[in-house]
């Protein structure tokens, strides 16, 4: 399998990635509690690991991740973010750069998923397409998925399962056994909010929902490139 990771590509292969598919994915997130059961980068790693999925499958190049996103103090060691100016600053000088060195298309995917993080990355898909030669496109991991009727949720069965597929060694369910997932206040307390996925989560349910994720946004990818 070809190296997909632009930190791990050597020259000639990064090269070689961007002359057959010049399309750079990049993925965002945050630094928040998702219940005891999961990463606190959970946003982050999910976003990653799908679009390592795309490029694999579609081909392009996965930028390293970035877990700086828009957050507030709502529970313990959740990270508060840069800030609206400087979040704003940085993503769109992040897609600048990549089309700097030669990415034609740039597709940024939050797996944190709160509107005004999408609206600061579709600022800066704005902002190259602007200055002309590339394109974009902005999408918080499941705006386009309707292949059932599960939807995502914050630390619940959608998030759970797809961890459970893209990285099960990162889910421990036993944190969460005695979690009370009835009442408002018990899902305020454990940060849970949607299906309960002591019942509902599944490695199963993350594959379905990983793929059509992948699906959508590779052919997103072969899209823009061919609008170019």
């Amino acid at each position: 399998m070809s190296k997909v990771r632009f930190e791990e590509m050597l020259p000639h292969e990064m090269a070689a990635a961007v002359t057959a598919f010049p399309v750079a994915y990049v993925p965002f997130g945050s630094l928040e509690w998702h219940g005891k059961h999961l990463p606190l980068g959970n946003d982050t790693l999910k976003a990653h690991l799908l679009l390592c999925q795309v490029a694999e499958r579609y081909g392009g190049v996965v930028v390293p991740p970035l877990y700086w996103g828009f957050l507030g103090p709502w529970h313990p060691w959740t990270n508060s973010g840069l800030g609206e100016e400087l979040t704003h600053s940085l993503y769109q000088r992040i897609f600048e750069c990549l089309v700097e060195v030669g990415f034609r298309a740039v597709i940024g995917v939050t797996g944190h998923d709160v509107p005004e993080q999408r609206e600061a990355i579709a600022k800066a898909v704005a902002a190259i397409k602007a200055n002309g030669g590339a394109t974009g496109f902005a999408m918080m991991e499941g705006d386009y998925y309707d292949l059932t009727e599960d939807r995502m949720d914050h630390a619940a069965h959608w998030e759970t399962s797809l961890l459970m597929y893209l990285q099960p060694e990162l889910v421990d369910m036993a944190q969460i056994v005695d979690e009370d997932l009835d009442s408002d206040e018990g899902r305020q307390e454990a940060g849970i909010y949607g299906k309960d996925p002591r019942q509902f989560a599944s490695a199963e349910l993350g594959k379905t929902i990983a793929d059509g994720i992948v699906a959508f946004i590779g052919g997103k990818a072969q899209e823009l490139l061919a609008e170019g």
